[in-house]
């Protein structure tokens, strides 16, 4: 905490204050790792309009690739944090879970997909949970392994979509 705070140009105090320990900061810097990874999914579905396939697969590598270069990321799986910190990512990732499918489920809702509330949620969730626990078991093929989520879900979601036509061709 206090090299937290010193390189915050905070008082440890303060520091304690908005996070009340390790552990709270912690689990803040992991809610907001959950909404990168989300909004780096989310971000690319929208690019790629008509593009189920190649949005996802083109979100999903972002977020394994970002995750990989994360500074706790790495203290977590290298060991150089204790282990109660891993829980954050693994045993106890639910609210990152929900953070993440918050964030996301839009992309399906609200762009050019149009998919029902529902299956938007549903996907949504599936993807967060895959995605979280990619970061504590990172794959050694991030091109692959997203190519392949892609692959798996997008036939569910052009199914399940109302594409947008117009939007499609723009």
């Amino acid at each position: 905490m206090a090299d937290v705070a010193r390189e915050a140009k905070m008082s440890r105090q303060t520091l304690y204050s908005a996070f009340g320990n390790r552990q709270g900061l912690a689990k803040a810097y992991a809610l907001q790792l959950a909404e990168t990874f989300a909004s780096s999914v989310r971000t690319q579905i929208e690019a790629y309009p008509g593009d189920i396939s190649t949005g996802l697969s083109s979100g999903i590598q972002a977020f394994l690739s970002q995750s990989g270069h994360d500074p706790l990321i790495i203290a977590l799986l290298s060991g150089e944090t204790k282990p109660d910190l891993l829980a954050l990512i693994s045993t106890e990732a639910e609210p990152l879970i929900e953070r993440a499918t918050q964030v996301l489920k839009p992309a399906f809702t609200s762009s050019w997909m149009h998919i029902e509330d529902n299956v938007a949620r549903w996907t949504a969730e599936v993807i967060a949970r895959v995605g979280i626990s990619f970061v504590s078991s990172p794959p050694k093929d991030l091109s692959g392994i997203a190519e392949g989520l892609a692959t798996i879900i997008a036939p569910g979601l052009e199914a399940a979509s109302v594409i947008d036509r117009s939007a499609a061709s723009s």
